[in-house]
């Protein structure tokens, strides 16, 4: 039995790997900052050390990352995932800058619905799952497919789905040819039947979901070609997406209270703010709806920052928080301020205000892939105060 050890196991992805890896036979450890924290005297007796992609961008010198480089034993988590877990199985990849957790969730929906029990690992909380990840027996895997670091470069999927292509990652991308690359290097980790199904394929059909949103009817097109390319009959696909309850984080209720309906979504891309504020408005056709955003990495929002233009004219209100710090440094010429100039949003509140004005809308939406989540639920708990 092999011994492994993930450095940062309480991440995101990390946390679904060390559930499959242990329900596959690995004896698993872990450590996080959130933990004990990270030492090399984790590493005796271990055959792997399995780390984040972020560990090596923001922690490269740490004694124990260090440590595992000298043994040879260091591999991320995506090359772990396909070279070890992945092993024996047909693999289905959904891939694309947006919509691939949704779509993901969908299609793994359907399999399940199909009897396939598949394996599964998902860049999201899935509640009926319990978490962000899923063992099966049968033949098949479902992956999301992350383009970030190339990671999506260790998979050898038998079936391929890239919803859409857009620059975005500008702390690993330098520019929109560098993305598109990555992407046609991706379709040629094809093997086997080499299905390949992009939104040029699209049916372009229109099915009753319980999620909502252009953008899901988008997502729930690719899951179905995914579905009749397995042979899945046309009325299983439909009635398992039409079934389909959704995922954490993707405009995910999470409180209704006094008349104020709190969501909490994980969109961060301007694309993604824009198409997903567009749904809810779809929805909620007479509220009035106030997004509070969270900038997602001061490389990133500066790279995009012509995109914030109108993205938010689908709501009444707009309050743009503090830009969360990812894998990059902070740049003090890139500000919300600046942010609320380019959107031209005729009415933007400060961040400070959030408590005293939340009272006064029928849908507060919390965005972004940092610690807007948390703002979320301390907006919940004011409500209820």
């Amino acid at each position: 039995m092999k011994k492994i050890h993930l450095m940062g196991i309480l991440g995101n992805g990390m946390s679904g790997i060390a559930s499959l890896a242990s329900q596959m036979g690995y004896q698993v450890s872990g450590c996080d900052l959130k933990l004990e924290g990270h030492s090399k005297e984790h590493l005796k007796d271990i055959d792997l050390l399995v780390v984040s992609p972020a560990v090596l961008y923001q922690n490269n010198n740490n004694p124990e990352l260090v440590e595992g480089k000298k043994q040879k034993i260091v591999m991320t988590w995506q090359e772990f995932l396909g070279k070890n877990l992945m092993k024996g199985k047909k693999v289905v990849a959904i891939a694309g800058t947006h919509g691939k957790s949704t779509t993901t969730a969908m299609v793994a929906t359907i399999l399940i619905d199909a009897g396939f029990d598949p394996s599964i690992v998902i860049g999201a909380y899935v509640p009926e799952w319990k978490g962000n990840s899923r063992f099966g027996k049968g033949g098949y895997f479902v992956i999301e497919a992350d383009e970030f670091n190339d990671n999506f470069l260790y998979y050898n999927p038998d079936i391929a789905v890239i919803n859409n292509i857009e620059f975005d990652h500008p702390d690993f991308f330098k520019n929109e040819e560098d993305v598109t690359a990555s992407f046609e290097n991706f379709k040629n980790r094809l093997i086997g039947p080499k299905i390949l199904i992009t939104e040029k394929d699209s049916l372009n059909k229109h099915f009753n979901l319980s999620v909502f949103g252009e953008h899901n009817q988008k997502n729930a097109n690719m899951a179905y070609l995914v579905g009749q390319e397995l042979g899945i009959r046309k009325e299983k696909i439909t009635k398992s997406l039409e079934n389909f309850k959704g995922i954490g984080r993707r405009m995910e209720l999470i409180g209704d209270i006094n008349g104020v309906k709190v969501f909490d979504d994980y969109a961060h891309h301007p694309t993604a703010i824009k198409t997903t504020l567009e749904g809810l408005r779809e929805k909620y056709k007479n509220e009035k709806i106030l997004a509070i955003i969270e900038p997602h990495g001061y490389k990133r929002t500066k790279a995009l920052l012509t995109q914030y233009k109108n993205i938010f004219s689908s709501v009444n209100s707009v309050i743009i928080g503090p830009i969360f710090k990812a894998r990059d440094k902070v740049d003090k010429t890139v500000t919300s301020e600046l942010i609320a100039k380019i959107s031209k949003h005729p009415n933007i509140d400060s961040f400070q205000n959030i408590f005293s004005v939340i009272k006064n809308f029928d849908i507060v939406i919390v965005m972004g892939a940092g610690n807007s989540n948390l703002w979320a639920k301390q907006i919940v708990l004011a409500l209820k105060s």
